[in-house]
């Protein structure tokens, strides 16, 4: 029977052609849809989570919820050499974060202050990679690296000094002027507007806050699940801290990402009922043209279920081959779209600046996508084989000749 359903594909090599090309063409628009939106929330994802905030942070009790000074941590109440030896885990980042009042001249603006030390920062805030301008401060040095939205804001360049003004630990007053050593274009847009990052000895000591910390980043391997690495840590943490992974940390994001693969859903449906029609367009195509040539075999004597079983192979190959071809089609639109992204511009490109996202579209190289859809588009075309079957089972060799 393979033999015959392969001969009876070329006989008619239009249709055929058409056949694999509608089932390739379906499979090339579902996937280069659903690449699109799981690679831009993908990139969103690394972009403000792996690459700044990271996956895990460890906490005083209470912080996260009530983020001030008052619930700081001190250094002594992590164990970071029991942490650091926990499987996935690459390295453990101290923080400072608060808020100030920044101003120079006649501008002023309130903005996240971060003391850090960048040599042991994520990527998004090792800042030599950022810096679109002047040197990354020393380690206690009496300098700031500032974000390029801010200075632009602030009307500040390198060598410039900023004046800050806010509350520190225990109520008490916290104040410094310290010159501008460098600007850096922070990927995260939102911080990229109000980020001002200092030594984490210098944070420490104008917020009167020696030895205290609001944050511990856990930094991951590259191939390390959070979930697991969370399940391993907690235990290891003290009473008094909590651990907590970016989806407790940002539950908006995961709404918003929720919201979105919804609504992509509901679109890739209504693709699919597309896709359903072109595919049983072409079954019946085929059909119709063939009606007089099954008429013929089953009046010499060929059993109809042999018949419909050659019919449901014939469609079965084209089916696989026209599949496979999209997925391979379309994989090179993946990864040139992953790293040569399409630039927004217009109203669009303001709205999604406005939700402090990169106005980007990136596609994702996942071939699980491509795999899940070839299979789904595949499953269709199955089912709409099945109309060849029924068409064959009651199938008048008489009318059919005569036809």
């Amino acid at each position: 029977m393979l033999k015959l359903a392969w001969r009876n594909i070329w006989r008619n090599k239009g249709r055929s052609i058409i056949t694999m090309a509608a089932v390739m063409f379906c499979v090339i628009f579902a996937v280069v849809l659903r690449s699109f939106q799981v690679g831009v929330w993908e990139h969103m994802v690394g972009d403000i989570v792996a690459n700044n905030f990271g996956y895990l942070q460890i906490h005083q009790k209470g912080f996260w919820g009530d983020q001030n000074l008052e619930r700081s941590m001190d250094e002594s109440a992590v164990d970071w050499s029991t942490l650091q030896e926990v499987p996935g885990v690459r390295s453990l980042i101290p923080r400072l974060e608060s808020f100030s009042l920044v101003s120079t001249g006649d501008n002023n603006r309130g903005s996240l202050v971060l003391g850090i030390r960048p040599e042991d920062e994520l990527a998004g805030l090792r800042l030599t990679d950022q810096l679109v301008d002047g040197r990354v401060f020393s380690s206690a040095s009496d300098e700031v690296v500032v974000s390029e939205g801010l200075a632009d804001y602030l009307s500040v360049e390198v060598g410039d000094s900023l004046l800050f003004l806010g509350q520190g630990y225990r109520g008490a007053s916290a104040y410094g002027q310290f010159m501008v050593s460098g600007i850096a274009k922070i990927s995260n847009p939102e911080l990229n507007k109000q980020l001002v990052v200092l030594p984490l000895e210098t944070a420490q000591w104008m917020y009167n806050a020696t030895d205290l910390l609001t944050t511990v980043v856990v930094d991951l391997e590259s191939d390390a699940d959070y979930a697991a690495v969370k399940l391993e840590l907690a235990p290891l943490l003290g009473e008094e801290l909590e651990l907590l992974d970016w989806e407790q940390l940002f539950p908006e994001l995961v709404q918003t990402i929720e919201a979105d693969m919804a609504g992509g859903q509901i679109f890739v449906t209504i693709l699919y009922f597309i896709i359903s029609f072109v595919l049983l367009g072409t079954v019946i195509m085929m059909v119709s043209e063939r009606e007089r040539e099954f008429g013929i075999l089953v009046s010499i004597g060929m059993r109809k279920t042999r018949l419909a079983a050659v019919t449901v192979l014939e469609n079965l190959m084209l089916l696989m081959s026209g599949a496979v071809l999209g997925m391979a089609v379309v994989k090179p639109v993946q990864f040139y779209f992953k790293y040569n992204p399409i630039d927004l511009s217009g109203q669009m490109k303001e709205a999604i600046e406005q939700f402090d996202f990169e106005p980007k579209l990136y596609t994702t190289t996942s071939f699980l996508i491509n795999l899940n859809h070839g299979a789904i588009v595949f499953c269709i075309g199955v089912l709409v084989s099945s109309y060849a079957v029924w068409k064959i089972m009651n199938l008048n060799p008489v009318k059919s000749m005569r036809s």
